[in-house]
């Protein structure tokens, strides 16, 4: 994988941490979560954060419950 993708990915998860409001436990089994959900299901947006984030809440049938839930809480 490119550095570029690795560094967005955890870009990414930074920016969702201090959105959620779950216990640190939850929030980073989440972070966790978003990025592997990010890597299978939405690779071809790497490294848009953005286009990244949409990409997960338009999937969310197809991503993890963490990552869904951090998304949830997220505003």
């Amino acid at each position: 994988m490119k550095m570029g993708a690795v560094l967005a990915l955890v870009l990414f998860s930074v920016a969702l941490a201090p959105l959620a409001s779950k216990a640190a436990d939850d929030e980073q089994a989440g972070r966790k979560a978003c990025m592997m959900d990010a890597l299978t299901v939405c690779a071809k947006f790497i490294p848009d954060r953005e286009r990244i984030a949409s990409c997960l809440k338009s999937n969310s049938e197809r991503i993890s419950e963490p990552c869904r839930l951090l998304l949830v809480n997220a505003h």
